[in-house]
């Protein structure tokens, strides 16, 4: 690996943060591969660096309050990071409180582009 992967998912999170489309877009492959029910991903996952996008973008109109932070990055293999994570939002559409934590591995190819993204939730809840 030719860059720091704990430096690059830094710069993710901080992206995903301001919901900076244009800069996370640039992170991915184009047929990246993102896991996770919380963006709408389903069982399925998505694949391709539009469809993920596409669904970052509807995630975040829903949640646009969206505050989230890692209690815990670390690198788990030379081209994979594991972090632990929570976060707090509002559904727009209802106005539901929501709290959210779990795990996210992110893998990266030797240039530093994103992969894959895994994303599970260990304990979802709500107000």
């Amino acid at each position: 690996m030719t860059k720091d992967i704990l430096t690059l998912a830094g710069r993710y999170h901080a992206a995903l943060n301001k919901f900076d489309f244009a800069a996370i877009e640039k992170m991915f492959t184009e047929d990246a591969e993102y896991q996770s029910t919380g963006i709408g991903a389903g069982v399925g996952g998505l694949y391709g660096r539009s469809a993920i996008l596409e669904a970052m973008r509807a995630y975040f109109a829903e949640f646009s309050d969206q505050v989230s932070a890692d209690d815990s990055i670390e690198a788990i293999s030379p081209t994979a990071v594991r972090a632990h994570w929570r976060l707090h939002a509002t559904t727009k559409s209802s106005g539901r409180k929501v709290h959210r934590q779990g795990v996210e591995t992110i893998h990266f190819n030797p240039k530093g582009l994103i992969t894959m993204v895994e994303v599970q939730d260990v304990e979802p809840c709500a107000d």
